[in-house]
């Protein structure tokens, strides 16, 4: 029996169940669409058309609402509608009511000789009195440029979660509620075997990996204060909050040099997007593009090899 009622049922169900199975949790959601099942039986709708009339009757803001969350109700519905429109039924697709934000912030990239210095200094990090961070160190930087994790997913890591077998890594609760598997290099995953071997001798599986003597994990700020300790041994200068570098730019260091070597191997970039895109645990390639552009920007030979190849397709005009 379906969670769902009304017309748009089974494809509410299917539309979640299509969610789901890209990596995605899809509870709130689910939940904000048997409401929306719940107010078409108010509709007198002989087939599942998603009218204009139900579409701003979903949208208009209750009473004491705030914004965001009536702009994620639409955010949903507008989802399921696109969805509908590619299953070839009509949908009136709802505007979505934040707009569109524009980010300027320019990441640092590390250059190969920067981030060598990097793991370097990083390997060399003294030892606090009776604290495990001089140890995770190492291996939690490696994992954000060797595998191009966020901060959060890297902390959040449980020893269940680290698949020495296989060389994956299981990243839960992350980011848009994706679940995903990242492989790991041979080199990353014996690093990993070594540091768990002395932080974790007893293997509990639930135990975070990454964490303190008395078993808390590790928090953002642990690692943040001794990575600008780790900038200023490998000679890189830190330009202060908002500037830069950050750890999350080790994890756009990891997507350009990706997409950079994909392109040294003669592959196209934008058949590549959708892997990295799926790697990174991005909700859409829309946020993988603009590495393309930033790639170009830190290799213009990139940019030089596109327009030698690319440059017949919009031929030069004579001008009279």
């Amino acid at each position: 029996m379906s969670d769902y009622e009304g017309i748009f049922a089974d494809l509410l169900a299917e539309f979640v169940a299509f969610k789901r199975s890209m990596g995605f949790k899809y509870a709130s959601e689910a939940y904000e669409l048997r409401r929306f099942a719940r107010l078409t039986t108010t509709f007198s709708l002989e087939r599942p058309v998603l009218t204009d009339e139900l579409v701003a009757t979903w949208s208009a803001q209750g009473p004491m609402e705030g914004l965001r969350t009536r702009s994620r109700r639409i955010y949903v519905l507008r989802q399921f509608a696109l969805f509908l429109n590619t299953m070839g039924y009509e949908a009136s697709i709802p505007i979505p009511e934040r707009p569109t934000r524009h980010y300027t912030f320019v990441p640092y990239i590390f250059t190969t000789p920067e981030l060598d210095r990097i793991f370097t200094a990083v390997d060399r990090l003294m030892p606090c009195h009776r604290s495990t961070i001089p140890l995770a160190m190492p291996i939690v930087l490696r994992m954000l440029y060797g595998c191009g994790l966020r901060i959060s997913e890297a902390l959040n890591l449980e020893n269940r979660h680290v698949h020495w077998e296989s060389e994956v890594l299981e990243i839960s609760q992350s980011k848009f509620g994706k679940d995903r598997l990242v492989p790991m290099s041979p080199s990353l995953t014996e690093v990993c075997r070594q540091y768990a071997a002395i932080a974790h001798p007893d293997a509990i599986p639930d135990a975070y990996f990454f964490a303190h003597l008395d078993g808390r994990p590790l928090t953002r700020d642990n690692v943040y204060r001794r990575f600008r300790e780790v900038l200023w041994q490998s000679g890189i200068s830190y330009g202060g909050k908002g500037k830069g570098p950050r750890l999350h730019d080790l994890r756009h260091s990891f997507s350009i040099h990706t997409l950079k070597a994909a392109v040294d191997r003669g592959a196209d970039v934008y058949t590549t997007l959708p892997v990295l895109s799926a790697y990174l645990g991005h909700n859409s390639t829309i946020s993988t593009e603009q590495y393309v552009r930033l790639t170009a920007d830190c290799f213009p030979e990139i940019r030089d090899q596109v327009d030698r190849t690319a440059s017949w397709v919009i031929p030069e005009v004579a001008w009279e």
